[in-house]
């Protein structure tokens, strides 16, 4: 008995002594298990950080098939292949396309970029430019859609163009046929010693060789100038496929023959009487080669001549790319050019027709003083640093004078990338005129998108709105919140609605929230809180978003509502709540964009006059005192109020039951309780249920800034052209231009350019980029 209790005290000692070291093992188990799930959290948020940080995105690229729309309204594409690449927000367009084309082995130029956003998959958008890549990139969470599809062909082109239009095309270039020998006039050019000899029956001779073959047709030929007699002869050497060399060369006797030794090809020109001009002497245009001759000829590469070549294709496609050149010119001439090479040929083109592009920053001093000149109360100013170009705003009277009048007093403001030469950044500031029709009122060329710049800017628009209070719609850009705020106050800054939707949808992807349709009520529910006139309608909108999710009804009160929804907004908006007017703006400047800031400013104001001049007449196709947009938005209004029932009060006021509720509109105070006449300006279907008892004439109670006479005045100002025929002069001594009244101003120079170089080793090894800024002028680099 007594060895029975030594031994169970002895067991539950033991079974003591392993449960305690049970806990100690189960502890440090948990403690481990802990601390390792720290340091993945921990990990995790710094990775989080860094794909934040560089803002780098998966893009899917989708080659070979086509779009189709599906009964949803969604896009998808079918066929085809597909691989991917690593995008980042400003990414080079360049950089883009290249990695296309290394990744597929492709040619883009028969081809479109389209993409889709996550936030509206329904809507296809051309991908063409450095804007929108951004796009695909803020937009994006995790990763990006981008389909290319086949341009149309010619014949599936002409096939949509009425034959009026056809008739007036250039006739097609034919490809002769195997038996095109039979031709007697084809056989008497082969019998020459010309560039058609050289040719095989089969082969395609281009009619750009053709017209260059004969750029200089006889003896007795003129030139104005021995530059244009150069080009000339340049263009007969590719279109013959020879080289040639000088044998004189001077402004008033030139010499050109066939590099061929003994080939009788020779041209002389001389000067006449003295002058500039150039008359052909000698026109000897009869080559005689072996066929080693031909073998070894190669057509020398010029630029400068060169550029002559392919100017007419830019007049007409100012996107023509180097790639394409380098194409055209294996095909057409027969000579291979490498990348560099065509894309200094596009540079020499752009500066033959836009001029060289750090003149134009030499004549905006000018510029500036004569645009204020011809229409007086134009504000045009620009700032330099150390005589380099800095910034500069331009608001013609017209505009200035028209928004004053006639404009309500909102604008939206927006900027965009500037891809012609030196980059920069073009800021907008766009009103509306008494149809909604895009009225733009200032613009601005600056270095980039920060605060100073912002500030400078709509500190400049503050000054020409003559104490006007307005209220600013923009996109939530730092700069732009700081610099609104210090400038027009808090009050009257309202938010792209647009872009906080984007926000909150990108938001929710982050939620542990599954389904297409938890999202699409989501944004049911925000559209619910936004366009709530009332505060107890968003009010009940909110808690509902609350019972959906709290955490995406946290988000909007934190993402300041009082900007951006109806209910919250003090200032009257009238009812706008994007910037996609200024972002038009944009879309509508898009080839403009492209150029010196010189040409810029001179095709936007040409652009410019015209839209003005096309509002101005369609004004007279109106068919009443208001425009045919808000027209439509009172119709609208009109329908809606048929089953609205209508209680005369006393006062000039009315109690109108909807069937629901009870509203009570006042026609002395021109107010209704739901909001919408006071905030739009327009009558809501409660007032027009109203007038229509009454039987009163609805347009009298239309805000007097829809009526045609608003419009009138509007654009009753006056737009003088800017003549250019008496470009000054640059004084290279003094560093001025002189005008040819003798007014001198002092040259601008080109603006300094920060460069962003990112170090790939030093990404690699210490996950993060070494940013190094330099600063040079590009005019040394020149």
């Amino acid at each position: 008995m007594m060895h029975d209790n030594l031994d169970m005290a002895t067991s539950n000692s033991l079974n003591l002594k392993a449960k305690g070291q049970m806990r100690e093992n189960m502890k440090a188990i948990f403690y481990n298990m802990h601390n390792c799930l720290i340091y993945n959290m921990i990990f995790v948020l710094c990775l989080y950080r860094l794909m934040d940080a560089t803002n780098r995105i998966y893009c899917y690229i989708f080659v070979g098939g086509k779009l189709v729309q599906k009964n949803d309204g969604q896009w998808e594409y079918l066929g085809g292949r597909s691989k991917g690449i690593h995008i980042y927000k400003g990414m080079a367009f360049e950089d883009f396309t290249k990695k296309i084309i290394e990744k597929f082995d492709i040619s883009l130029d028969v081809m479109k970029m389209h993409y889709t956003l996550k936030f509206n998959p329904r809507v296809i958008q051309d991908l063409e430019d450095e804007d929108d890549l951004d796009n695909v990139v803020s937009h994006s969470d995790d990763f990006a859609n981008v389909y290319l599809v086949d341009l149309p062909s010619v014949e599936a082109i002409e096939a949509n163009i009425p034959n009026s239009q056809l008739a007036f095309r250039d006739p097609p270039i034919t490809f002769p046929s195997s038996n095109a020998s039979c031709d007697p006039i084809r056989n008497t050019m082969m019998l020459s010693r010309g560039f058609a000899s050289r040719s095989a029956d089969t082969e395609y001779i281009p009619l750009e060789s053709i017209r260059f073959r004969e750029a200089i047709l006889r003896s007795g030929h003129t030139f104005k100038n021995a530059e244009e007699f150069l080009n000339a002869i340049y263009q007969m050497s590719l279109g013959g496929r020879f080289e040639y060399k000088y044998k004189k060369n001077s402004p008033t006797h030139m010499s050109v023959k066939c590099s061929v030794d003994g080939c009788p090809w020779k041209i002389t020109a001389h000067a006449v009487e003295g002058n500039v001009i150039l008359r052909v002497h000698t026109y000897q245009v009869n080559h005689n080669h072996i066929a080693q001759d031909e073998c070894s000829s190669k057509v020398k590469v010029s630029s400068k001549r060169g550029a002559v070549v392919v100017e007419d294709v830019f007049r007409t496609t100012p996107d023509y790319l180097p790639r394409q050149i380098c194409k055209d010119f294996e095909r057409d001439h027969g000579v291979q050019l490498t990348y560099n090479q065509a894309w200094h040929l596009k540079e020499k083109a752009k500066e033959r027709i836009y001029g060289v592009p750090r003149d134009s920053y030499t004549f905006l001093p000018w510029l500036c003083h004569r645009l204020r000149e011809i229409n007086s109360g134009t504000i045009a100013e620009y700032t330099s640093q150390e005589g380099h170009f800095m910034q500069l705003f331009i608001a013609h009277a017209f505009s200035i004078q028209g928004f004053i009048m006639g404009c309500r007093p909102v604008l939206a403001i927006d900027s965009c990338h500037l891809s012609g030469p030196y980059k920069r950044a073009l800021l907008s500031a766009i009103a509306y005129d008494a149809d909604d029709g895009m009225f733009p009122l200032a613009l601005g060329v600056v270095s980039s998108e920060n605060y100073e710049d912002w500030y400078w800017f709509l500190d400049k628009l503050k000054g020409v709105l003559d104490g006007k209070e307005v209220v600013i719609i923009s996109d939530r850009h730092q700069g732009i919140l700081r610099s609104v705020s210090e400038l027009f106050g808090t009050g009257n800054h309202a938010y792209c609605y647009r872009h906080v939707k984007e926000n909150f949808s990108s938001f929710f992807n982050k939620q542990t929230i599954r389904g297409k349709k938890g999202k699409e009520d989501a944004l049911l529910l925000l559209d619910s809180i936004a366009y709530a006139r009332l505060e107890i309608d968003y009010n009940e909108a909110f808690e509902k978003l609350v019972r959906f999710n709290e955490n995406l009804a946290k988000w909007v009160a934190e993402n300041n509502p009082e900007h951006w929804a109806m209910s919250k907004f003090l200032k009257k908006r009238w009812d706008k709540m994007t910037t996609n007017i200024a972002e038009a703006f944009n879309a509508w400047l898009r080839e403009e964009r492209h150029q010196t800031i010189y040409t810029l400013l001179l095709m936007h104001m040409d652009k410019l006059v015209a839209m003005l001049d096309s509002h101005m007449r369609d004004t007279q196709k109106w068919k009443s005192v208001v425009g045919p947009k808000t027209e439509e938005k009172l119709m609208s209004n009109i329908m809606r109020s048929g089953p609205i029932s209508v209680l005369p009060y006393l006062g000039g006021t009315f109690k109108v039951f909807t069937g629901e509720v009870y509203l009570v509109v006042d026609m002395n105070q021109r107010t209704c309780t739901c909001m919408t006449w006071q905030m739009s300006g327009l009558p809501c279907a409660h007032v027009c249920a109203v007038i229509r008892t009454l039987r009163h004439d609805v347009y009298d109670y239309i805000d007097p800034c829809f009526h045609v006479s608003m419009q009138d005045l509007i654009y009753s100002g006056q737009f003088q052209p800017l003549p250019t025929h008496n470009m000054p002069k640059l004084c290279d001594d003094r560093g001025y231009v002189i005008d040819c009244a003798g007014n001198s101003f002092p040259a601008c120079q080109t603006p300094y350019v920060r460069r962003l170089q990112e170090d790939p080793d030093d990404c690699a090894l210490n996950h993060s980029f070494v940013i190094r800024e330099q600063f040079i002028a590009l005019d040394a680099m020149e």
